[in-house]
């Protein structure tokens, strides 16, 4: 087999280099302690992002850019230069409750304050006149007269750029294929999903004129209440690492802006939202979190420094303040560690009307003039303002009272130019209403890629009596109920159709509920009666006939296939303050359980809701759908009747209790049985079986059957697995690694890699992994990647060894 190893790659020459060159002055070896004499290394961040080589086409890339945009921006007025840093929403040129362009004003902001960046859907908020949403020929028409617009009324020709939350696909393209959510995309650990799903959300985008694409999330899922964790790619850092990175190459293609062009139908990308974001300290969206400086470096920065080290181009600021300093106006995290240390070359964003929120929201500026200073001391490059002229204004007599230096314009102003040169708009601005792509956006082929996602996805959790599948030679009856069950609105989540989900199905052009695919599947299957009850609806009043008629059709039934969930959410109109799930889906549960009929739970949910584990152990089987997307519906109902095997692995720890969170999976030994999980992270069930035997790696074997290596050089490690079943299987095979003693409290566990392989029933395969230093490091006292010698468990499947590094 092909041997993939997805350990922190983005680290791995660079440390090689580092720890193996002449020059040795960035790395300090001591020792801690004189009874222990432990070996430490320590690095900066710095160290390990020495400036990249650039080939021989880069540099000539380079120079003629610089010469072509340094010539660009010797020629700007002020009133330019503050344009290019302003961006604007949509709705701040459409006629009131319309999507038609008031071309008036587009002509009077872009003429007067010369806007650079405009965002988002006229239709995003909600349904304008009789307008549900924009297919591909109306973006091309709202591209087009904006951008003809912006470029006849700049002095200098230069285009706007226009940016959308493409997030889990093309969601405000109407025919756009849609995929799983990011936990979903998580959930299958193959880490080409996050790229395909890219590479085709980057196509649908790009193919309508809109070259910039508000994704991906990067912030890790560790506060289940938050109303935005289906957009993470779950707890694990390693995890989001690997599928952030993946992610950002296929927006980009694989290129960046930085020393190259990004061609259509690549977009740029933007790693979202730097950082600590998605760990507010109340679980509300946009309200404070308290991140230790230790714990940001260890947790929160390494999918961002894979995103950067990947190309990603932009980066969106954390709307929310860490440790008391709003990010946006934070200089130690937007230009130390962001510029200086991570080497990010790109544009810095604001999020929704962020600057001005320091004066409203965060109470660190007295009025806007403060609020931009303090922006613009930190390293913001554009201001999503979004929906007034504010930003131009006060900025251009800031600049005239000596506050601001045109000089402090001219980096940003650079940077953004720099973009829209690597994006081709300065060659070619305007949308091609005759691209090849046009024809593609909701193709059979995007959505049959989306369909593969969302079956792998798919997460069997609990299967008692092997219930699944089913089998129909021996089902004669078949009950679907759940809110969900009939219903792609909620399988697809916010951020579909509209910010806050679609109104409902009809606004969707095509998709399979579970329901549907279910009567698709058995469609040729005549001896099987499949009824379907809704049961309850999601947070309405309670319908008691409703629950009776379910229970009544259970009765009849041999399984019942229960589907809850959410509705659809995004952002802070998602807040909650409790993870109980809905008491009418739950009793809605209870009253089929007490039938005594085997129960088969979906969930279908945007975060982990709160069940009663005494409950959940009643159902015969329980399937995690996450927020599958429109083509989820078939995948589902292939896995519950054994067309297709389940291999999703859970991304995230799934609390059994509403108070029994914020303990993730590579908690530190002090936590140990503090939670009980209902289900674990890694956790997942297949319709066969796999053992594991024969772990070994490359250190040097010694009496007792433990190794010893060397602090600082890579190690490989072996194992080998086999399908012990009867039918053919994925496995995701985790490797983790503890660190049994350190400086600073080590964690029971981290992921440090992982890899999917696909076995037939009795074959068996060989897996390598190759960790290297920094895989064995931690976050020091002084906050520095630390190395220190001492004594390693590795753990792969059933199998684990011992390592001693010296």
């Amino acid at each position: 087999m092909k041997i993939q190893n997805y350990s922190f790659w983005l680290l791995s020459l660079v440390i090689v280099n580092l720890l193996v060159s002449s020059v040795s002055a960035n790395i300090n070896i001591v020792n801690e302690d004189h009874h222990s004499k432990h070996r430490t290394l320590k690095y900066g961040l710095k160290d390990l992002h020495p400036p990249k080589e650039k080939t021989a086409d880069m540099l000539k890339y380079i120079s003629v850019r610089d010469s072509f945009v340094d010539n660009l921006l010797s020629k700007m007025s002020i009133a330019e230069k503050i344009g290019q840093m302003t961006q604007l929403d949509i709705t701040t040129l459409t006629y009131p409750n319309s999507v038609t362009i008031n071309e008036t004003q587009l002509a009077y902001v872009c003429k007067n304050f010369y806007i650079g960046s405009f965002l988002n859907s006229p239709v995003s908020g909600e349904v304008m006149g009789d307008t549900h949403y924009l297919n591909t020929s109306d973006w091309l028409n709202i591209i087009q007269t904006i951008q003809s617009v912006s470029v006849e009324s700049s002095p200098n020709g230069i285009p706007m750029i226009y940016g959308l939350d493409s997030v889990h696909g093309a969601n405000y393209v109407h025919k756009a294929t849609l995929f799983p959510h990011n936990t979903g995309v998580a959930a299958t650990f193959n880490p080409d999903f996050a790229t395909k799903a890219a590479i085709i959300t980057s196509k649908d985008t790009s193919s309508v004129g809109i070259p910039w694409v508000f994704a991906p999330v990067l912030g890790i899922g560790v506060q289940p209440l938050w109303s935005r964790i289906y957009e993470t790619f779950g707890e694990d850092p390693y995890v989001a690492s690997v599928m952030g990175a993946a992610a950002v190459r296929g927006f980009q293609g694989g290129n960046n802006s930085f020393d190259g062009p990004i061609n259509g139908p690549s977009t740029v990308c933007t790693a979202k939202h730097y950082f600590g974001y998605s760990d507010p300290e109340s679980g509300k969206d946009r309200t404070s979190a308290w991140i230790p400086e230790r714990m940001l470096r260890r947790y929160f920065l390494p999918s961002f420094d894979a995103a950067i080290g990947a190309g990603a181009g932009t980066v969106m600021v954390n709307s929310g303040e860490v440790n008391g300093v709003p990010m946006h106006a934070s200089y130690k995290y937007l230009t130390e560690v962001l510029r200086d240390e991570l080497g990010f070359e790109g544009v810095a964003v604001t999020d929704w009307q962020d600057i001005e929120k320091l004066v409203y929201f965060h109470h660190t500026a007295a009025d806007n003039t403060e609020a931009i200073m303090q922006a613009l001391d930190a390293g913001i490059d554009m201001s999503m303002v979004p929906l007034d002229l504010s930003f131009p204004i006060t900025l251009t007599q800031m600049v005239a009272d000596g506050l601001v230096p045109e000089s402090r314009l001219d980096v940003s102003v650079k940077r953004i130019l720099n973009l829209k040169y690597a994006l081709g708009l300065f060659s070619n601005p305007y949308p091609n209403p005759s691209n090849q792509y046009l024809e593609t956006v909701g193709s059979i082929e995007d959505r049959e890629v989306a369909a593969q996602c969302a079956q792998e996805s798919i997460v069997l959790l609990q299967n008692n009596n092997n219930v699944l599948p089913i089998n129909p030679a021996t089902t004669k009856n078949i009950l679907v109920t759940g809110p969900s069950a009939n219903n792609i609105r909620n399988l697809n989540g916010g951020w579909s159709v509209h910010w806050q989900g679609a109104l409902d199905d009809s606004e969707f052009p095509y998709g399979t509920s579970i329901l549907s695919g279910i009567q698709q599947l058995l469609n040729e299957t005549a001896d099987i009666e499949l009824q379907f009850q809704v049961g309850t609806e999601i947070d309405v009043a309670l319908n008691q006939s409703s629950i009776d008629a379910a229970v009544a059709a259970a009765q009849n039934s041999d399984v019942v296939i229960m589907v809850l969930g959410e509705l659809p959410e995004a952002e802070t109109p998602g807040d909650i303050s409790d993870l109980a799930m809905d008491p009418n889906q739950v009793l809605l549960l209870s009253s089929v359980i007490a039938t005594g009929k085997p129960v088969v739970l979906i969930l279908v949910e945007a975060r982990p809701r709160v069940i009663d584990p005494a409950l959940i152990a009643q159902c015969s089987a329980v399937l995690m759908a996450f927020l599958p997307g429109s083509e989820g519906g078939k995948p589902i109902a292939d896995i519950l009747f054994g067309n297709v095997n389940p291999s999703g692995r859970m991304p995230l720890t799934y609390p059994s209790a509403t108070g029994d969170i914020g303990v993730p999976y590579y908690h530190k030994y002090s936590a140990n049985g503090v939670t009980s999980p209902l289900f674990e992270f890694g956790q997942g069930l297949s319709y066969t079986t796999f053992s594991y035997s024969a772990i070994s790696c490359n250190a040097t074997l010694t009496t007792g059957g433990n190794y010893t290596g060397s602090l600082g050089t890579y190690i490989s490690f072996s194992v080998k697995v086999t399908n012990t079943g009867s039918v053919q299987g994925k496995e995701t095979v985790l490797l983790y690694l503890s660190d049994l003693y350190a400086q600073v409290t080590p964690e029971v566990k981290m992921l440090r890699a992982f890899n999917k392989i696909d076995l037939a029933p009795n074959q068996s395969t060989t897996v390598q992994f190759v960790l290297n230093p920094f895989d064995f490091s931690f976050i020091g006292v002084d906050n520095k990647v630390t190395l220190e010698s001492g004594q390693f468990v590795i753990m792969i499947g059933t199998q684990q060894l011992n390592l001693y590094l010296q």
